[in-house]
């Protein structure tokens, strides 16, 4: 029997100088998660404007459920303005869209009653209408994975602290680690000790710390996995995390592989998409094999 999963948050447009894509850290995942065939939905929302209607077109194009985006009269369609150097992606948020005012109806809620895996980031937090939409989400959810994503100004300590204490899998990179150590006063001497001691104090099951082309952490309580990344060309890093995450919650948590050969492939997964332009390009398992050598 197939796992139910649910995304939760944004779905938007990336614009950069030369490029409209579409995007979204949730988008992300779901589009991945999607192309390994999994049971999976999107909870968003867009505009009820030419930008919010080109979603629905890309959604219904490549045969995404719809039934969980919400069309919103009083709000826009999301726009984040990116601008690259060296590939590395700056992000310009547009604030007071409509996926900040995701709306939590009753008339849908036998789509979402048992969710197996929550995959929800924080930056759809900001507002509070989605905020407490995403909050009466989680009793539905067996299991709840946050994928942290830190932009600009766009959170609280309060807030943060709710999604971490709910989450059972925190995803974070090395910048947002660094954020959450200085938010929470923890002391360490070295990375390891630091990971254990957010673990603990969120009462987490599993937690992942990613670092870029530096190396990596997975914590599952008991042993500590270090991985490297896989060295590729990269022109493009936006989305190489939500990539990373959705191959990881495929290998691991739906396939049930073992945790090395997960992070391997996941790793895999995420530098591919740091190759191609945008943060949903086609990538074949061929590519995955080769890059893997297995």
């Amino acid at each position: 029997m197939s796992k139910n999963i649910i995304c939760f948050g944004e779905v938007l447009w990336d614009k950069y100088p030369d490029k409209i894509q579409i995007g979204g850290a949730p988008f992300n995942v779901f589009s991945r998660l999607h192309s390994f065939r999994n049971n999976v939905k999107l909870i968003s929302a867009v505009g009820n404007d030419s930008l919010g209607l080109d979603i629905l077109k890309y959604f219904k194009k490549n045969n995404f459920e719809t039934d969980l985006i919400y069309q919103d009269k009083g709000h826009k369609t999301g726009c984040v303005n990116i601008n690259l150097d060296s590939g590395e992606p700056s992000y310009e948020i547009v604030s007071n869209v409509a996926w900040d005012f995701i709306p939590f109806e009753n008339k849908k809620i036998d789509c979402i009653k048992s969710i197996d895996f929550l995959v929800f980031g924080s930056l759809a937090s900001r507002k509070n209408k989605s905020f407490q939409t995403l909050k009466k989400i989680f009793n539905y959810s067996k299991f709840k994975i946050l994928d942290l994503n830190l932009r600009q100004n766009f959170f609280t300590k309060e807030k943060l602290e709710l999604l971490l204490i709910a989450s059972d899998f925190l995803k974070i990179n090395m910048n947002e680690f660094k954020i959450i150590i200085k938010l929470f006063d923890f002391s360490g001497s070295n990375n390891e000790d630091l990971l254990k001691k957010i673990y603990n104090k969120f009462k987490m099951k599993y937690l992942c710390l990613t670092n870029g082309s530096f190396k990596s952490y997975f914590f599952d309580g008991n042993s500590i996995y270090q991985f490297k990344p896989v060295k590729v060309n990269s022109i493009d890093n936006v989305g190489a995390g939500d990539n990373f995450l959705a191959s990881f919650i495929n290998e691991f948590f739906i396939k049930n592989n073992k945790t090395e050969n997960s992070l391997k492939i996941a790793s895999a997964y995420g530098a591919l998409t740091t190759t191609k332009i945008g943060a949903n390009p086609i990538i074949k398992f061929d590519e995955v094999k080769k890059l893997l050598k297995i």
